[in-house]
């Protein structure tokens, strides 16, 4: 008797929530209309200037006096390329990396050095 009083008790709790404890709310947000009726993608005014590009081409070109190991990653870590250096040679390559890379990581042997990208170039000597 006492058990299906608790059965009952639970299933009166239970069966409410279940119906009414996920209701999902509507919100009717229009959005702010510009001067005109955006329908379609012809219809939008892009800036001429504006850059579609996600992703930038980089030029590097290092220089070592030793055989070292290279290792060239993002300020956050990512890593986009690794090589072996050898002496005195230049040690040229291109990587495809965010458009909003700043400046990138390059390990040497080891050794953090953070270079800027400038004009789509790195150019150093280690």
């Amino acid at each position: 008797m006492r058990t299906d009083i608790f059965k009952l008790g639970f299933l009166l709790i239970i069966i409410p929530i279940l119906f009414f404890g996920c209701k999902k709310e509507i919100n009717d947000v229009t959005p702010a209309q510009a001067a005109g009726t955006v329908k379609s993608m012809s219809d939008m005014k892009v800036p001429s200037a504006f850059d579609w590009k996600t992703t930038q081409s980089v030029n590097i070109q290092l220089t070592v006096l030793a055989k070292a190991s290279l290792i060239i990653k993002s300020a956050s870590g990512s890593v986009y390329c690794k090589a072996l250096l050898q002496k005195s040679d230049v040690y040229q390559t291109n990587i495809v990396i965010p458009v909003y890379e700043k400046e990138l990581n390059i390990l040497i042997n080891g050794v953090s050095n953070l270079l800027p990208i400038d004009d789509h170039k790195i150019v150093h000597s280690f």
